[in-house]
Formats: C-alpha cells, sequence, structure tokens
C-alpha cells in the first residue's frame, strides 16, 4: 500500500503540528432597543457586502478554506522542488486537505548536512543527496518514509543559434521536434578539454565552450552534471578508487569553474528577457524547460523558439525524494503518491509523473504536450542511462572541485 518507501526500525516519530482552531461563535438576542438603533446601522450596510464578498472570494480562490476546523501548517526543507508547493493550484489542493505548507529552501546537499529539527519533511532534489539523508537518519536511529512521486531528468538548456552551431561542429543533431536536441558528451568535453571558443564556432561570443551550472556544494544538478563529465572524461565509465576519482576531479575542475559558478537561480536567469547574455548553456531540469513552454503558449499562442534544450546521449535521471519525517509529512507523501488533482497539476508543471509501484506511463508527457500544441522531446525511459561515480567518490569529487566544506 505504500509504494516506494524506505523505513527506519523503531517507532514514528510523533507528529509537529501547528493547528488553527475553528473560532468559537456565540449568539446573543439584542434588546428591543436595539432594533430602535436600526437607521443607524444602515450607513454601514455597503461595507458588510463588501466585507462579505470578499470573504466568498478568498474561499472561491483558495485562499481561505470554508471548513477552518483543523489546518495544519508543516513545516519542510526543500530544494529546487519549492516551485511545485509555491505554485497557487498545488496550494490550493493542499488547502483543501487541510494542509498548508511553510518552506526553508536550501540547495540539495546542504538538507544532507543541516540540522533536521522541527521540520515534517525534507526534499532532495535527487537520489545522491536523498541517500545521504536517509542513511544519516538510519544512523541516528529516527523513523521516516521516502516517496518518489515524480521525476526530472537533468538537461542542457541553450539557444537555438548555440545549438545550432554544435550541430554543424558535430557535437549535437537535431530531434523531430523543434525544441530539442541531441549531445554527444564525448564530443561536448572534447570542446572543453582543448579550451573551445565559441567565436570559433561561428558565435559572437568569445567565451569556453562550457555549461554553466549552480555551486556544486549547493546543488543537485551541479553535483550530477560533475559526475556525468567525469565518467565521459574517464572513458565513459565510473572511476571506482578514491585515488582514480581525485585524478578525475583535479582535471575536470577547470571545465567546471572557469565561467565561474553561482548560487543564483539559474532556471530563473535563463529565462529571463536577457537570459542570453547570462550563459549560452545551462544545466537545468527538463521540468523547468517545459513548463516555460507551457506558460509561453497559454499567454502567446507560441511556443518560445529562441529557446531550446540538450538532451545528453546517455540520460541524467533526477529522482527528487520527498521525506515524511513525522506523521504530518507521512501524510503529505502519500497525497503527493496518491491525489488525482496533484498528480495532473505536477505532470502540467512539465513533470513526469510516476506511479506508486514506481513505474511510468511513458507517454503521459507526450500525450500532454501534444494536447497543448507543443511538441514533445524524443526521449524514453528505456534509453541508456549515464553511469555516475558511486556516492562516496562523487562527494570527494564535489568537496575537491568546489572545495566544499566537509
Amino acid at each position: 500500500m505504500w509504494g516506494n518507501f524506505f523505513s527506519t526500525p523503531g517507532g514514528r516519530v510523533a507528529a509537529n503540528r501547528t493547528t488553527t482552531e475553528e473560532p468559537s461563535l456565540t449568539i446573543i438576542r439584542p434588546p428591543r432597543s436595539a432594533f430602535r438603533r436600526k437607521r443607524f446601522l444602515v450607513p454601514f450596510v455597503p461595507s458588510v457586502l463588501v466585507a462579505l464578498i470578499g470573504v466568498i472570494s478568498l474561499v472561491v480562490s483558495g485562499n481561505v478554506v470554508l471548513k477552518l476546523d483543523r489546518i495544519v501548517v508543516l513545516e519542510g526543507k526543500i530544494a529546487s522542488k519549492a516551485e511545485f508547493f509555491t505554485d497557487d493550484a498545488v496550494r490550493r489542493i493542499l488547502m483543501s486537505h487541510g494542509i498548508q505548507v511553510h518552506l526553508t529552501q536550501v540547495g540539495s546537499r546542504e538538507i544532507a548536512t543541516s540540522d533536521l529539527d522541527g521540520y515534517d519533511f525534507v526534499f532532495p532534489s535527487g537520489k545522491p543527496t536523498g541517500l545521504l539523508i536517509r542513511n544519516r537518519l538510519q544512523e541516528e536511529g529516527k523513523s521516516f518514509i521516502a516517496y518518489r512521486p515524480f521525476f526530472s531528468p537533468v538537461v542542457l538548456a541553450s539557444f537555438r543559434d548555440y545549438a545550432e552551431a554544435l550541430v554543424r561542429q558535430g557535437t549535437a543533431k537535431p530531434q523531430p521536434g523543434p525544441l530539442y536536441y541531441d549531445l554527444s558528451m564525448d564530443g561536448f568535453v572534447g570542446l572543453m578539454r582543448e579550451g573551445t571558443t565559441w567565436r570559433k564556432l561561428g558565435q559572437d561570443n568569445g567565451n569556453l565552450v562550457l555549461a554553466q551550472t549552480p555551486d556544486v556544494c549547493w546543488s543537485n544538478t551541479a553535483g550530477t552534471y560533475l559526475g556525468l563529465v567525469a565518467s565521459v572524461t574517464n572513458g565513459n565509465r565510473a572511476p571506482v578508487t578514491e585515488a582514480e576519482a581525485l585524478d578525475l576531479a583535479t582535471k575536470i575542475k577547470p571545465w567546471l569553474l572557469s565561467q565561474g559558478m553561482s548560487n543564483e537561480d539559474i532556471p530563473r536567469m535563463y529565462f529571463a528577457p536577457e537570459g542570453r547574455g547570462f550563459a549560452p548553456v545551462v544545466v537545468i531540469y527538463e521540468h523547468q524547460f517545459l513548463a516555460h513552454q507551457l506558460r509561453v503558449k497559454a499567454q502567446t499562442g507560441a511556443v518560445d523558439a529562441k529557446r531550446v534544450l540538450l538532451y545528453p546521449e546517455a540520460q541524467l535521471q533526477s529522482v527528487p525524494e520527498f521525506i515524511g519525517l513525522t506523521e504530518s509529512g507521512v501524510r503529505l507523501g502519500e497525497l503527493l503518491t496518491a491525489d488525482p488533482a496533484l498528480r495532473k497539476r505536477a505532470l502540467e508543471l512539465g513533470l513526469r509523473v510516476l506511479q506508486r509501484d514506481g513505474t511510468l506511463y511513458e507517454r503521459q508527457v507526450s500525450e500532454f504536450l501534444g494536447e497543448h500544441g507543443i511538441d514533445p522531446p524524443a526521449i524514453g525511459v528505456g534509453d541508456t542511462e549515464a553511469v555516475l561515480p558511486a556516492l562516496p567518490l562523487l562527494e570527494k569529487m564535489i568537496v575537491e572541485v568546489g572545495g566544499c566544506k566537509r
């Protein structure tokens, strides 16, 4: 009945919840003399009507729910998937279940190393950090249940003229859909190894051919991309010893730091009107790009044809793990995996929704995009997946490249 989950020995953690009780209302019959003052109250009738209309509007919008007897406020520590919980439609759905969430947003790796006391759930963005957190909770003897409600591939986002420059050079090739390209990571790493500039590929840009990522000490996407570049540099295989891992980290470090690594919100900067001047290629999640295209299509009737995705030939899947730490957190995890309205909204936000048994309806994203007049990417869950270093070695490489505090 639980679907995909992990549980530690020991009892369940007692729920840590904040409730708002329904206010009591005492009805007092007014004395007869009060009716003599009714004419005095007539001028206030319009104000009362305005207030009543305001309350009705709040109820309809989902900001206020009529059933106020038990609204539970959950504390969550979360990475990039905070955008899911801040979505207005998601907030309304959760409110209908008597749930509000208060989020502390940090990087995935920071969740794994920071204090989790007082939180009902954590939501790192990928398997490596999810495993770090689960291992830590097991060592501390704490109960938890982990859920995998959806996932999103790690991709490289770019602009069409830069993607076409890679096509002419032989490193990329267009997919049937106009917004997507396949990227040879061997070829892309080769360009970085040779110190190739975009100007050499015909672009008016003297910067090196690199992909911009967030801070590798902070971000799941950056750590995952680091692992991919390391494996490709190592002949498309993961390092197996600590010495090999550290040697690889030293070799690829300049390619990851040459254009600077940032804690800024890279997706927001990429999708901004001035995003082209930020970086020609950035590492993001697929759903962030698809959600952008769905918004643009709904607003303008056409897609944003200037921005495109580059899919590495070996997939980089990011399967975020929602980890419930209290009974209230576990209840929210159940809703994420079972509630039809939340699952539908996740799909509308570009995420690939998993079934409770961990399987994926392979055509769900293609069908949904097609219904909205957007050509889908040619990518399936049966394609080759990238082989990343084992977690302990990947952690050592991240610390070496980013100079992270251990």
